[in-house]
């Protein structure tokens, strides 16, 4: 199976000097792949590998956007989505666009606490983040509860929002 067959993962945070690394791994705890965000780069880039090395998929932050914005991209570099996020004076409201711009997803909770829901535009949940799901320190569960949506879309939200955390928690926004 490939790192986008699963309904649910574990991302642990290895949090490393040089460069910030989600690992992906299967509920067992099997490394099923990692996004990493790209050093020395001009725009900000996490890039999704499998357990293999593999390139699968790549998001990159349109830097001079008046609101942030992800461009997602498959492996074979085609705009698959956009993940989006608008600051408002209570918190931060995320969602995601697909490439014709029709917003499909919207992320509702604690992003600070990892604890949110990803939902369609129905309201119905497609996915679910949690920390309480593991009692393990910097790692939390992401679990999709509907077959329809994208694993790979999903763990862009997940990528997305957790670069602009750590950025937030390190005073960076």
């Amino acid at each position: 199976m490939g790192l986008f067959d699963y309904k649910t993962y574990i991302i642990d945070e290895k949090l490393l000097a040089i460069q910030h690394t989600l690992m992906i791994k299967d509920e067992k705890g099997k490394e099923l792949g990692k996004a990493v965000k790209k050093i020395l780069s001009v725009t900000e880039e996490i890039e999704f590998t499998d357990n293999t090395g593999q390139h699968v998929g790549l998001i990159k932050r349109k830097l001079l956007a008046p609101i942030t914005e992800y461009e997602v991209e498959n492996q074979y570099h085609q705009r698959v989505a956009s993940i989006e996020k608008k600051v408002l004076a209570i918190g931060d409201d995320w969602w995601v666009e697909d490439p014709q711009g029709k917003k499909v997803l919207n992320v509702d909770g604690n992003i600070l606490k990892l604890e949110y829901s990803i939902k369609d535009m129905l309201g119905s949940k497609v996915a679910q983040v949690s920390k309480k799901f593991f009692s393990i320190r910097d790692s939390y569960g992401v679990k999709i509860t509907n077959k329809d949506v994208d694993p790979f879309i999903i763990l862009a939200v997940v990528a997305a929002i957790d670069m602009e955390k750590i950025k937030k928690e390190k005073g960076l926004v």
